[in-house]
């Protein structure tokens, strides 16, 4: 009877941990869909296609 109750106990912390560890991992979840990482930061370059390269300007003085 001892043993049945031990791993009766046993069984029940396992389903316990696993469904704190389910609600965490949602938790965690909504976090990263909250969080928008592709955005870029204001004043910084975006991830949009690379421009082409743009050569200096050379002037020639007139004269």
């Amino acid at each position: 009877m001892s043993a049945f109750l031990t791993a009766t106990a046993f069984l029940v912390l396992v389903a316990v941990a696993a469904y704190v560890i389910h609600r965490l991992g949602l938790q965690h979840a909504d976090r990263i869909a909250a969080y928008r990482y592709s955005t870029p930061r204001p004043g910084r370059r975006g991830r949009c296609a690379p421009q082409p390269y743009a050569a200096p300007r050379v002037r020639i003085p007139a004269g």
